[in-house]
């Protein structure tokens, strides 16, 4: 019989020897030692590869809670930042409230004042991105966090955050421009700058003359459709200037727990 290079050069793996020769000889110890082992081997390979992808994914998770971290902090400076503002905005509405409505005896509004009236129907979106939450999100890696408290926190911000954005959406739906609907009420005029220091109403203003709202406190306290309108403008920033307490307290307790995370 006549072999072909190929069949000629063909060897068993040496494992297949052991085997054939323990069941040639019946060897039932040596073939059971044989099974172990590999058996072993097949467990400890995927062992070792099961830790090397836990240890990736700790590896992972620290990274993720540093930089979560970094941006609550970032975020929380912001937010803080623009709830000062807001809060000003609501102090000065409120100072004027007794004048406006007559519960005070009427007085000239200050211009302090008047500016808060007229811009009372601007309500910016309230900064609340996390680069990293959305990443964490879109790429699945949200369940490499452990820690089930951390997760709950960020569920939530994650609601309110979605909530809010819908609260603004309506806010907004419907502006009452003071200035614009009522201008006998509030009237912009443009009066000369007197110093540098001095606010413009707008950015259309020159080296020297501003623009400035004008209010006429009688007309006001006389129109009842100015006055319900003006409550409504009210209203709406007290309701947003709630959101940013909300929302601070919220990262307030993100980067208290963030801060007990990655110091244990």
């Amino acid at each position: 019989m006549f072999h072909t290079p190929a069949m000629a050069g063909e060897k068993k793996p040496v494992f297949l020897n052991k085997i054939a020769v323990h069941l040639s000889e019946q060897n039932w110890f040596a073939l059971a030692a044989e099974f172990v082992i590999v058996v072993a081997g097949v467990f400890l390979g995927l062992q070792a590869a099961n830790w090397n992808e836990e240890r990736q994914e700790r590896k992972d998770e620290v990274a993720i809670l540093a930089r979560l971290q970094a941006e609550t902090s970032a975020l929380l400076s912001v937010v803080r930042e623009e709830r000062a503002q807001v809060q000003s905005l609501v102090d000065t509405l409120q100072q004027a409230q007794p004048v406006l409505y007559s519960m005070a005896e009427a007085r000239p509004l200050s211009e302090r004042e008047c500016t808060a009236l007229a811009a009372s129907h601007v309500y910016r979106r309230e900064s609340d991105q996390l680069p990293i939450l959305e990443e964490m999100l879109g790429t699945g890696r949200f369940d490499r966090l452990r820690d089930e408290e951390l997760k709950d926190l960020l569920r939530r911000y994650i609601l309110f955050r979605d909530r809010q954005r819908g609260n603004h959406v309506e806010r907004t739906n419907e502006l009452f421009r003071l200035y614009s609907r009522h201008p006998e009420e509030i009237a912009i005029s443009l009066v000369p700058r007197m110093s540098e220091s001095e606010g413009s109403w707008g950015f259309s203003a020159t080296e020297g003359s501003r623009w400035v709202p004008v209010c006429d406190i009688a007309k006001m306290r006389a129109n009842p459709q100015f006055l319900n309108e003006a409550s409504d403008n009210m209203g709406r920033t007290g309701h947003v200037l709630l959101g940013y307490e909300q929302r601070e307290a919220m990262l307030v307790e993100l980067q208290e727990r963030l801060d007990e995370l990655l110091e244990s």
